[in-house]
């Protein structure tokens, strides 16, 4: 089984000069909670929902969320409103691993592992980003590994959901 095969080529990305505020509503119009960061169509970072909330939680919450309960009502908008001028480019995952069009699905599957992330990018040989893998794709592989009798079909990676490409 080869990437090829699972991954999507409709792809939400943004660029690293983004602040949160306009990510977050592009996240938002696309419905999705995944965002490959690109510069010039090479990819930099990833994102995720669970990034942009980490940079609303303060400090003093994010070891003992107990506290939250003393909160007072607009907490959250205070610290989501101190938040929204944070660049992409301090708050993505910078420590991304590609994969090619022609790797085995086991990396993949591999890299999920390791990483415990949700989406990778996959490059051509210059290093343009071609399409991406989610967890999702590596489910529908093991499917049709166990299932070699009834397999899915794994085109734009085995879903018919996938958003729009489209920059912000």
């Amino acid at each position: 089984m080869w990437v090829k095969d699972y991954m999507f080529t409709e792809i939400c990305t943004i660029e690293s000069d983004k602040t949160l505020k306009e990510t977050v509503k592009y996240m938002v119009e696309k419905k999705t909670n995944s965002l490959i960061v690109v510069d010039k169509n090479i990819p930099v970072g990833t994102l995720s929902s669970h990034s942009l909330i980490k940079e609303v939680v303060p400090a003093y919450l994010k070891n003992d969320p107990m506290f939250s309960q003393f909160g007072k009502e607009g907490t959250f908008d205070k610290y989501a409103e101190k938040a929204q001028n944070k660049l992409i480019k301090d708050i993505m995952h910078k420590d991304i691993h590609t994969l090619s069009e022609n790797d085995a699905m086991i990396e993949a599957a591999s890299y999920s592992v390791k990483s415990n992330r949700r989406l990778w990018a996959v490059v051509n040989d210059e290093g343009n980003l071609i399409g991406a893998i989610t967890r999702t794709c590596i489910k529908n592989a093991l499917y049709n590994a166990i299932y070699r009798d009834e397999k899915i079909n794994p085109h734009n990676g085995g879903c018919d959901c996938r958003k729009l490409k489209e920059n912000l």
